[in-house]
């Protein structure tokens, strides 16, 4: 009897699991899932100068010294700019140098030290692409434009981009002949697309022909931002 009590109690307990399963699958509620996108031009704030400086010796010591005392005189005219060590970044690499076609004992070496520059006063761009040319800089690699604080643009973006998802949920929801009751979930991402000059060789021709300051143009930041939202409906 106690074995069959207890038999009948775990089917009844089955049962119920499975009624339960029933009713929170009839419970279940529809969504519509929906991409949105939002977009904000932002005039940068800062600017990244990339440097190249190179030196040629025929040992290892006088091709390091030679680029010391060239990335000394530059980081110098930096630091007259108001530009000092803490928003500098080096990259140095020394390395043997061959003569063509003959691999067996190096000809020479060369240093080379890239100085990556963050320039908080975007106004002086050109006077820091200028100056490094000046004090022996061999290349600008190039100037990338930003913002020192994307909150306010990535805000704005993400505002626009939820905007346009439920602008298409709602075209969505009308079409079908539904309401939107709510919101099930939500992901989100957000992207900077900086701006990206190449002046390397135009800086040192200007320099070289005429003196005149380089000329280089920040144009805009743009900060994009992706939603993808499910909306209840009923």
């Amino acid at each position: 009897m106690f074995k069959k009590n207890l038999v009948l109690l775990l089917a009844a307990m089955m049962l119920c699991l499975g009624m339960s399963s029933v009713a929170m699958a009839a419970e279940q509620q529809a969504v519509i899932m929906v991409n949105g996108s939002g977009e904000a031009s932002v005039v940068p704030d800062m600017a990244t100068v990339t440097l190249g400086v190179t030196a040629n010796g025929k040992t290892a010591q006088l091709a390091q010294a030679e680029n010391a005392k060239a990335s000394a005189d530059v980081m110098a005219a930096l630091n007259n700019l108001g530009i000092f060590s803490k928003d500098i970044q080096t990259n140095y690499n020394l390395s043997p140098v061959y003569e063509k076609n003959n691999y067996t004992k190096p000809a020479g070496y060369r240093a080379d030290n890239t100085l990556v520059v963050r320039v908080n006063d975007i106004s002086k761009a050109s006077r820091v692409i200028d100056a490094a040319l000046a004090n022996g800089a061999a290349k600008v690699h190039g100037i990338s434009y930003g913002l020192k604080d994307e909150r306010a643009a990535a805000n704005a973006a993400l505002r626009t981009a939820v905007a346009d998802a439920r602008s298409k949920a709602d075209v969505i929801a009308s079409a079908l002949g539904v309401t939107i009751v709510g919101v099930q979930s939500v992901t989100e991402s957000t992207n900077n697309i900086s701006t990206f000059d190449l002046v390397g060789a135009k800086a040192m021709s200007l320099r070289a022909d005429n003196g005149t300051e380089t000329q280089v143009s920040a144009g805009t930041v743009e900060i994009s931002s992706n939603v993808c939202i499910e909306y209840q409906i009923k």
